[in-house]
């Protein structure tokens, strides 16, 4: 999830206010690069985007629930850090069942009452909550306590505004992942909550018709993913070893259920506190598992990240796999060659739908991306030799890693190490030279686009020549240094370190001074840049890193971060 733009400018593409074209292009350009999170949003059900219209009207308030946010998120880590990883997950787990622990610790002397409280969660669930409910009941207190103190926060923050914007703003906070996304642009969160302001009516129809133009969309392109998979044998094993893998390296296990929300696929029914448990979110307030790997707002089970579960000796998909279950796969290049078909679907599936802004499409793109120089559309648009040169990229990266490995002194980039060992990888070399064609006829293309909204030149008239400044004779040095009175000539004198003047000239009364304004802008951008010139550069995107089982450490940054790639909400993650 990037920005709204893309919704933004679909509302004025059509909209009866007058633009210029100028003015339409130049936005519709910018449109085609942030495409993915209005796509996200259209997805939500009608009283989630009345919300999130509503709040576009108030961006103050989103920003000072950000700020509440990091600190209350930071407060509570600091409460539970210092426990092990398995009663830190139990802290989290409560904190999601709205009103349960402030009920654990008003029943903290009866035993039989919080284990009735603790009914609420799946039976698998029980024993170990409760038995941190009795031994920790004073980290609850105070868990409960900092609960009531950001609602306090929040209904303080909120309480100005109009009966609907308060409503819309309590409706958010159980859409967590939105509230992020509303604060990652926010230029663009006050744009469409000033179009919003001028004609709602006309913006709740468009944004209607988008949420529908949208599912279809994805209803399709997931039927597509669906039928090329599950027709494929080979590609069905490679998903499933792929997932296994994945699982292990994540520590990803279903220990409630594997059954999913499709009627068709159910043995049984499945009970409703099995359903709350993955339906309620973790609190805006203390936000998700620090170590988790990727942005989640709510606990799925593990078959969500690759998006199937096996079924009768094969695979009932689902969703497509989530985008961080696309980052990892595409990190690691053997993938290419343990799992060549699965990889050849990937790609094949992304040119098929290469604007679409889901979960196949992003993963690939972005891989695509980082390796714009050495890998060409014509190398990878060839289906029929496209297995292949996915193996011998496999081959190819693996052996740049080995020798960076060996050499980190002279690490090379793929463009570099393919200079010096091309032989060895014919394709990938005929794939450099396509690169190279095609990206500059990108740039070309670029620069026509950014023609249809940027002024025509006017032709260039020849401009007189600069006027000649006179030059003024500088006197001569003296040949020889000017002798003082009882010193001998200089070129008789014995060498001596220069020496200061006799006399210092005077200082000036007042020192000349910056303006300002400028020394203000110089530390406003230092500040700004900080985090720029401290982070360090690296090639490419570190690698997702395993869930950690030892207990917390102190040393952890006390704030949510996000992965490498760009926050998407779970509703996109999932296809």
């Amino acid at each position: 999830m990037r920005t709204l733009l893309f919704f933004f400018v679909a509302l004025l593409a059509a909209s009866q206010v007058v633009w210029s074209q100028t003015d339409k292009a130049l936005l519709r350009q910018l449109a085609e690069e942030n495409k993915k999170s209005v796509e996200a949003l259209a997805l939500y059900p009608e009283d989630a985007r009345l919300a999130i219209l509503e709040a576009s009207k108030y961006p103050e308030v989103l920003i000072k629930m950000k700020n509440a946010q990091e600190k209350t998120s930071a407060a509570f880590r600091t409460l539970i850090e210092d426990f092990p990883r398995s009663t830190q997950t139990v802290f989290y787990d409560l904190t999601r069942y709205p009103g349960l622990i402030a009920t654990l610790v008003s029943r903290q002397n009866d035993q039989s009452a919080m284990r009735q409280a603790l009914e609420v969660l799946p039976a698998a669930k029980r024993d170990e909550a409760f038995g941190v409910a009795e031994r920790q009941i004073a980290t609850l207190a105070k868990i409960d306590n900092l609960m009531n103190t950001t609602q306090r926060t929040f209904d303080q923050i909120i309480a100005g505004y109009s009966a609907p914007a308060q409503a819309a703003f309590r409706k958010l906070l159980d859409l967590p992942e939105v509230v992020d996304i509303l604060n990652e642009d926010l230029r663009f969160t006050v744009l469409v909550g000033d179009l919003y302001k001028e004609d709602p009516a006309w913006v709740l129809h468009k944004m209607d018709s988008m949420s529908l133009a949208v599912a279809r969309e994805h209803a399709d392109e997931l039927d597509n993913w669906k039928k090329n998979v599950e027709n494929d044998p080979q590609a069905r094993s490679e998903f499933q070893s792929a997932a296994r893998e994945y699982a292990t390296e994540y520590g990803y296990t279903d220990d409630l259920y594997d059954i999913v929300d499709d009627d068709l696929y159910y043995e049984a029914p499945r009970p409703a506190v099995e359903y709350n448990y993955y339906h309620y979110n973790y609190p805006y307030w203390f936000g998700y598992p620090w170590w988790a790997p990727q942005p989640c707002w709510r606990p799925y089970p593990s078959w969500w990240y690759w998006g199937f579960y096996p079924y009768q000796q094969s695979v009932v998909i689902i969703y497509m796999p989530s985008y961080h279950f696309m980052h990892w796969y595409f990190w690691h290049p053997h993938h290419h060659n343990r799992y060549n078909r699965l990889s050849t679907h990937f790609v094949n599936h992304y040119y098929g739908h290469r604007r679409s802004g889901t979960t196949i499409t992003m993963g690939v793109g972005e891989w695509r991306n980082q390796n714009r120089d050495i890998i060409s559309d014509t190398w990878l648009n060839d289906k029929a030799r496209l297995p292949e040169r996915l193996r011998e990229y496999a081959r190819f990266e693996n052996g740049r890693q080995q020798y960076n490995a060996k050499n980190p002194a002279n690490a090379l980039t793929p463009e570099k190490y393919l200079e010096k060992n091309g032989r060895q990888y014919p394709e990938m070399e005929k794939s450099r030279a396509q690169a190279k064609t095609e990206i500059q006829r990108e740039r070309t293309e670029q620069d026509r686009q950014r023609s249809d909204w940027a002024p025509p030149k006017e032709p260039v008239k020849p401009e007189p020549a600069p006027a000649r400044v006179p030059r003024t004779n500088q006197p001569e040095k003296p040949k020889t240094l000017p002798t003082q009175p009882g010193r001998e000539p200089a070129d008789k004198a014995k060498p001596t370190q220069p020496t200061e003047p006799a006399q210092r000239p005077e200082r000036p009364a007042t020192r000349p001074q910056k303006p300002a304004v400028d020394e203000a802008k110089e530390y406003h951008r230092d500040k700004w840049q900080e985090p720029a010139r401290t982070q360090p550069k690296t090639e490419r995107a570190p690698a997702p890193q395993p869930k950690q089982t030892a207990p917390a450490q102190r040393k952890e940054t006390p704030r949510q971060t996000k992965p490498q790639a760009a926050p998407k909400t779970e509703k996109q993650r999932g296809g």
